[in-house]
Protein backbone atom coordinates (compact mmCIF):
# COMPACT_ATOMS: atom_id res chain seq x y z
CA UNK A 1 0.00 0.00 0.00
CA UNK A 2 1.40 3.55 -1.00
CA UNK A 3 2.06 6.04 1.55
CA UNK A 4 -0.47 8.16 0.35
CA UNK A 5 -3.00 5.38 0.24
CA UNK A 6 -2.39 4.61 3.88
CA UNK A 7 -2.35 8.12 4.90
CA UNK A 8 -5.93 8.75 3.04
CA UNK A 9 -7.18 5.61 4.67
CA UNK A 10 -6.76 6.48 8.50
CA UNK A 11 -7.58 10.09 7.69
CA UNK A 12 -10.55 10.16 5.80
CA UNK A 13 -12.92 8.92 8.42
CA UNK A 14 -12.24 10.90 11.25
CA UNK A 15 -11.83 14.20 8.98
CA UNK A 16 -15.47 13.15 7.52
CA UNK A 17 -16.79 12.96 11.23
CA UNK A 18 -15.07 16.36 11.91
CA UNK A 19 -16.80 17.58 9.28
CA UNK A 20 -20.15 16.60 9.92
CA UNK A 21 -19.76 17.29 13.67
CA UNK A 22 -19.42 20.69 13.07
CA UNK A 23 -23.35 21.41 12.68
CA UNK A 24 -23.86 18.77 15.27
CA UNK A 25 -26.28 20.24 17.57
CA UNK A 26 -25.46 21.13 21.24
CA UNK A 27 -28.49 19.61 22.43
CA UNK A 28 -31.05 17.15 21.49
CA UNK A 29 -34.69 19.08 21.29
CA UNK A 30 -37.68 19.15 19.24
CA UNK A 31 -36.52 21.81 17.15
CA UNK A 32 -33.11 19.81 16.23
CA UNK A 33 -34.43 16.16 16.83
CA UNK A 34 -35.28 15.46 12.87
CA UNK A 35 -31.52 17.15 12.10
CA UNK A 36 -30.33 14.71 14.88
CA UNK A 37 -31.65 11.65 13.65
CA UNK A 38 -31.11 12.11 10.34
CA UNK A 39 -27.30 13.42 10.93
CA UNK A 40 -26.48 9.75 12.90
CA UNK A 41 -28.08 8.22 10.09
CA UNK A 42 -25.60 9.45 8.18
CA UNK A 43 -22.45 8.57 9.92
CA UNK A 44 -23.69 5.40 10.68
CA UNK A 45 -21.36 3.66 7.72
CA UNK A 46 -18.56 6.42 8.68
CA UNK A 47 -17.71 6.69 12.02
CA UNK A 48 -16.83 2.20 12.22
CA UNK A 49 -14.07 2.77 9.71
CA UNK A 50 -12.23 4.46 12.07
CA UNK A 51 -11.13 1.45 13.84
CA UNK A 52 -9.52 0.40 10.81
CA UNK A 53 -6.66 2.87 11.03
CA UNK A 54 -5.01 1.28 14.46
CA UNK A 55 -4.89 -1.93 12.37
CA UNK A 56 -3.56 -0.37 9.39
CA UNK A 57 -0.68 0.77 11.20
CA UNK A 58 -0.32 -1.73 13.56
CA UNK A 59 -0.56 -4.51 11.08
CA UNK A 60 2.67 -3.42 9.27
CA UNK A 61 4.79 -4.49 12.54
CA UNK A 62 3.44 -7.55 12.32
CA UNK A 63 0.85 -10.57 12.45
CA UNK A 64 0.10 -10.03 16.49
CA UNK A 65 0.11 -6.47 16.34
CA UNK A 66 -2.09 -6.41 13.07
CA UNK A 67 -4.57 -8.90 15.35
CA UNK A 68 -4.42 -6.78 18.34
CA UNK A 69 -5.34 -3.66 16.69
CA UNK A 70 -8.34 -5.13 14.65
CA UNK A 71 -9.58 -6.19 17.94
CA UNK A 72 -9.49 -3.11 19.18
CA UNK A 73 -10.43 -0.59 16.15
CA UNK A 74 -13.52 -3.36 15.95
CA UNK A 75 -14.37 -2.87 19.51
CA UNK A 76 -14.16 0.94 18.40
CA UNK A 77 -16.28 0.26 15.44
CA UNK A 78 -19.17 -1.60 17.19
CA UNK A 79 -19.75 -0.17 20.54
CA UNK A 80 -19.37 3.64 19.37
CA UNK A 81 -21.68 2.55 16.36
CA UNK A 82 -24.21 1.24 19.06
CA UNK A 83 -24.22 5.00 20.62
CA UNK A 84 -24.75 6.52 17.53
CA UNK A 85 -27.71 4.43 17.08
CA UNK A 86 -29.62 4.69 20.25
CA UNK A 87 -28.88 8.04 21.18
CA UNK A 88 -28.45 9.58 17.44
CA UNK A 89 -31.00 7.68 15.26
CA UNK A 90 -33.60 6.28 18.42
CA UNK A 91 -32.57 9.47 20.74
CA UNK A 92 -33.78 12.02 17.91
CA UNK A 93 -36.38 9.32 17.02
CA UNK A 94 -38.38 9.18 20.18
CA UNK A 95 -37.93 13.38 21.07
CA UNK A 96 -39.57 13.40 17.45
CA UNK A 97 -42.51 10.83 18.57
CA UNK A 98 -42.74 13.32 21.59
CA UNK A 99 -41.18 11.10 24.11
CA UNK A 100 -38.80 12.50 26.31
CA UNK A 101 -38.57 11.17 29.43
CA UNK A 102 -37.71 7.71 27.15
CA UNK A 103 -34.50 9.37 25.95
CA UNK A 104 -32.69 9.48 29.44
CA UNK A 105 -32.42 5.75 29.58
CA UNK A 106 -31.23 5.51 26.17
CA UNK A 107 -28.64 8.56 26.47
CA UNK A 108 -27.60 6.03 29.76
CA UNK A 109 -27.06 2.83 27.68
CA UNK A 110 -25.30 4.90 24.92
CA UNK A 111 -22.55 6.34 27.22
CA UNK A 112 -21.94 3.10 28.30
CA UNK A 113 -21.44 1.33 25.22
CA UNK A 114 -19.52 3.98 24.04
CA UNK A 115 -17.22 4.68 27.33
CA UNK A 116 -16.46 0.72 26.03
CA UNK A 117 -15.78 2.23 22.27
CA UNK A 118 -13.52 4.67 23.89
CA UNK A 119 -11.10 2.42 25.71
CA UNK A 120 -10.80 0.35 22.43
CA UNK A 121 -9.90 2.91 20.67
CA UNK A 122 -7.74 4.50 22.89
CA UNK A 123 -5.69 0.79 23.42
CA UNK A 124 -6.07 0.68 19.73
CA UNK A 125 -3.89 3.82 19.10
CA UNK A 126 -1.65 2.51 22.48
CA UNK A 127 -0.71 -0.36 20.10
CA UNK A 128 -0.53 0.99 16.98
CA UNK A 129 1.61 3.52 18.17
CA UNK A 130 4.25 0.75 19.93
CA UNK A 131 3.96 -1.10 16.17
CA UNK A 132 4.96 2.30 14.87
CA UNK A 133 7.83 2.82 17.11
CA UNK A 134 8.99 -0.97 16.31
CA UNK A 135 8.75 -0.05 12.12
CA UNK A 136 9.80 3.16 12.39
CA UNK A 137 11.56 4.45 15.78
CA UNK A 138 11.27 8.00 17.45
CA UNK A 139 10.24 9.25 14.23
CA UNK A 140 6.80 7.64 15.06
CA UNK A 141 5.93 8.93 18.71
CA UNK A 142 4.55 12.13 17.60
CA UNK A 143 2.05 10.50 15.58
CA UNK A 144 0.97 8.37 18.37
CA UNK A 145 0.66 10.82 20.87
CA UNK A 146 -1.39 12.94 18.68
CA UNK A 147 -3.50 10.08 17.90
CA UNK A 148 -4.30 8.91 21.52
CA UNK A 149 -4.84 12.35 22.83
CA UNK A 150 -7.18 12.44 19.94
CA UNK A 151 -8.67 9.01 20.70
CA UNK A 152 -8.88 10.30 24.94
CA UNK A 153 -10.75 13.17 23.90
CA UNK A 154 -13.60 11.33 21.69
CA UNK A 155 -15.30 10.35 25.04
CA UNK A 156 -15.83 14.45 26.42
CA UNK A 157 -16.09 15.70 23.10
CA UNK A 158 -17.86 13.23 20.86
CA UNK A 159 -18.40 15.04 18.03
CA UNK A 160 -19.37 18.02 19.35
CA UNK A 161 -18.17 21.28 17.62
CA UNK A 162 -15.15 22.18 19.52
CA UNK A 163 -13.73 19.19 21.60
CA UNK A 164 -14.98 17.27 19.29
CA UNK A 165 -13.95 18.41 16.38
CA UNK A 166 -10.37 18.60 17.69
CA UNK A 167 -10.43 15.13 19.20
CA UNK A 168 -10.84 13.73 15.32
CA UNK A 169 -8.61 16.06 13.80
CA UNK A 170 -5.75 15.44 16.27
CA UNK A 171 -7.10 11.77 15.87
CA UNK A 172 -6.65 11.82 11.80
CA UNK A 173 -3.27 14.14 12.37
CA UNK A 174 -1.75 11.72 14.74
CA UNK A 175 -2.28 8.66 12.17
CA UNK A 176 -1.22 10.50 9.19
CA UNK A 177 1.83 11.05 10.98
CA UNK A 178 2.36 7.78 12.17
CA UNK A 179 1.27 6.02 8.24
CA UNK A 180 4.08 8.59 7.24
CA UNK A 181 6.69 7.23 9.53
CA UNK A 182 6.01 3.70 9.11
CA UNK A 183 6.25 4.18 5.25
CA UNK A 184 9.24 6.55 4.82
CA UNK A 185 11.92 5.01 2.73
CA UNK A 186 14.97 3.67 3.96
CA UNK A 187 17.94 5.25 4.20
CA UNK A 188 20.47 4.77 1.72
CA UNK A 189 23.30 2.69 2.49
CA UNK A 190 26.51 4.44 2.61
CA UNK A 191 29.13 3.84 -0.62
CA UNK A 192 32.33 2.72 0.60
CA UNK A 193 34.87 5.24 -0.64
Amino acid sequence: MSRRTLALLVALPALACAIVGLTHPMRLTEASAEYWRNMHIALIPIFPLIGLAPWLIARRAGVWFGRAGAILGYGFATFYTALDILAGVAGGALVMAGDFEVTGAVFGIGRILANIGVVSLVAGCLVAGVAAFRTAGVAALPGALLATVGAVLVQPGHVYLGLGTVAMVLFAGGFVAMAFAVTRPAPAAAQPA
